[in-house]
Order: C-alpha cells, then structure tokens, then sequence
C-alpha cells in the first residue's frame, strides 16, 4: 500500500512540474529583503518540490486531491492584480505534517494591486507586492488576530517572501507561495479566489 502511494505521487509529481515551469520564480527588488529571505526566495523551487513529494503522501486523499488541483493546471504571467476581497486558505506542505489544508479565511488585495492581508483568522499576514517575472513579489510578515500587523523587518523570525501567480485557465485564482517558512512546514501556499 505505502510502494503504491509513493509510485502514484511520485508519477503525480512529473505530472506537475512541466506545468510549473510556464513562470519564472518572481524575484525581489535591490535592497527589498535581507540575505536570509533573499536565498529563501531563491529557493523557491527546491522548497515548492520537496513541500510537493511530502505533501502528494498525506493520508487524507481530499488534501493531496486539493494540492494537486491547485498545481496540475500550472501558473501564467500576470501583469495586474484586481483589488478587493478574496477567500484565501493556507496549505502547509511538507514538514510536522505531509499537508495541513486549511478552511478558506478572508485576504483583501488591495491599493491597485500592490498590498494583500489575511484579515480573518489566528494567523494572519500583510505586506506588499510588486510586479516581477510574470507575477508578483510578495514581502511581509505574520501577525496574530489579536495584535496590529507587523512590518517586514521588525522580527525576522516573522519575515515572509513569497511570489504570488495566476492559476493557469482562471481569471479569478492565485496562489502565493510562501518558500521555506520559518515554522512547521517546508513549503506555504496560500490560494486566494475573487468574491
């Protein structure tokens, strides 16, 4: 039974890389992070393979159907963003766990597409984006529900960098993947879908 489920998400994971490879890695602008998010970023690859091949063996096969429909249609370059309210979950590859897909929160994107927050829900995050590569740059920083958002910068173990696409085929998807979190898992993404 384990030989049959890591064949099958080992096949599944080939399924997805040609997909992926449609966009190049966003990248962050001169002087935008420090050393440490900046090879994160640079890392994205990696840290999205190794989160996939943990995640594609979760027990639950509702979690490694929803990771897997997320990536399989691949991303495409965007150049804009629209403003306004999104339903936004995270999905945790690899790490503690082989996936954790959480329920859908609220996130608003919004000042013509450069900012995004998570406003709902115990963990929550704001920061910035900027268009790079066909997506767009992503630096932020967590914050709990019960405390006022927290800039890049002021705790480095709070620091997010991430690079945020188009679902391939989807006018009204994105993914924001969040590479080499600083807790629990390998790899984050987080899917916003337009209200």
């Amino acid at each position: 039974m384990l030989m049959r489920k890591i064949v099958a998400s080992g096949l599944a994971l080939l399924m997805i890389q040609p997909a992926l490879a449609q966009v190049q890695p966003c990248g962050a602008p001169a002087d935008a992070v420090n050393a440490s998010d900046e090879e994160r970023l640079a890392g994205i690859v990696k840290s999205r393979t190794r989160g996939l091949a943990a995640a594609l063996l979760a027990d639950r096969a509702a979690d490694r159907v929803t990771i897997s429909a997320l990536y399989t249609p691949g991303f495409t370059p965007t150049s804009s963003l629209p403003d306004g309210d999104y339903q936004c979950r995270t999905i945790k590859l690899g790490g503690m766990l082989p996936a954790v897909v959480y329920d859908y929160f609220s996130c608003r994107i919004g000042e013509e597409g450069s900012s995004i927050a998570k406003t709902s829900g115990s963990q929550r995050f704001s920061g910035s984006l900027t268009p790079s590569n066909g997506g767009f740059f992503y630096r932020g920083a967590l914050h709990f529900g019960d405390e006022q958002p927290v800039l890049y910068g002021s705790d480095g173990e709070r620091n997010q960098v991430g690079c945020l696409y188009q679902v391939a085929g989807e006018e009204q998807r994105y993914v924001l993947e969040l590479p080499s979190p600083m807790f629990e898992s390998l790899h984050d993404v987080v899917e916003l879908v337009a209200r």
